[in-house]
Parts: structure tokens; sequence; C-alpha cells
């Protein structure tokens, strides 16, 4: 018999969502790689490898761009692989970094109050539909719907 966490790791693995899932962690840990930069930076995307962070100005983006090697390898060392090849600083919004943040319930709240499309909740049941295990079934499709929420979000933000 094997654990849930086991199956999920299983089933993620073939569906080839690990590296994805990696990428979301190295947003992630951002705050803790450069937390005296958290007000000034928000990182906005990761694709193969390529992290985006937005900074507040020009001044910061060349400060950052010097530090560039260092941020990557912290960042890798803390996820334990080589996820991040290179972080590309840009100016551009910077939104509630520096004032008070939402609270987590809040977040959440808002977070579940994003509505997907039909297309969308289609094309998620197509990809878990192959699970047969029920519960993890259930499972797989409250992260994806989350997922997906959470990028829908991230793109109004940006």
């Amino acid at each position: 018999m094997q654990s849930i966490k086991g199956i999920l790791q299983y089933v993620i693995s073939q569906e080839g969502m690990n590296r994805k899932l990696d990428e979301c962690e190295a947003l992630l840990v951002w705050d803790d790689v450069a937390p005296t930069l958290a007000i000034r930076t928000q990182p906005i995307s990761i694709s193969r490898g390529r992290m985006s962070i937005n900074v507040t100005d020009s001044v910061m983006l060349h400060q950052l761009t010097f530090f560039k090697k260092e941020y990557i390898d912290k960042i890798n060392l803390m996820l334990g692989k080589r996820i991040v090849r290179d972080i590309i600083f840009r100016v551009g919004k910077v939104e509630g970094r520096g004032q008070a943040t939402e609270s987590r319930d809040e977040y959440i709240k808002r977070l579940h109050s994003v509505e997907l499309s039909q297309d969308e909740i289609a094309k998620i049941d197509e990809i878990i539909g192959q699970v047969k295990d029920e519960e993890i079934r259930d499972s797989l499709k409250e992260l994806f719907i989350s997922q997906a929420q959470l990028s829908k979000i991230r793109s109004d933000e940006s």
C-alpha cells in the first residue's frame, strides 16, 4: 500500500508537472532569498528556468544585476535542485509589497472567488480523468483549480 503523497508524486510525474511545480516553488522562495529587497521587488513568472522579477526602478534593477548569479545559486540551493537558470529583472509594477499585505485568509478568499470557464474545468477534468482513485482524483482537481485561479490572479496583477 502506497501513501497518498507517493501516489500524488507518481501522478504528477506521469503528467509531466514536476518541473512546473518546482518553478512555482522558486517564485515562492524569492522573498526568503532576498528579504531586504521584498518591498522593492516582485517575482512575476518563471518558464523554462528563466525567472522574471519586477523591480521598482532602474537603480534597483542595476544593483540586482550584479548579484544575479548569487540569487540563482541561493534559490537552487533552497530548492535542492537546479530550477532557475537565469533571472530577468525589469522595471515594472510592484504592488502591495511595502504596505500591509492582505492576510492569508483574505488571499485564499480572493483566490477562491476567481471563476474558471467551462473550458478550463473541462481541461482539468480531462487531465485527471485517467486517475482511477476517486480521492486522489478529487485532490488533484482541487489542486489544478487552485493553480488555474492563482494564474488568473497573477495575470491580472501584471
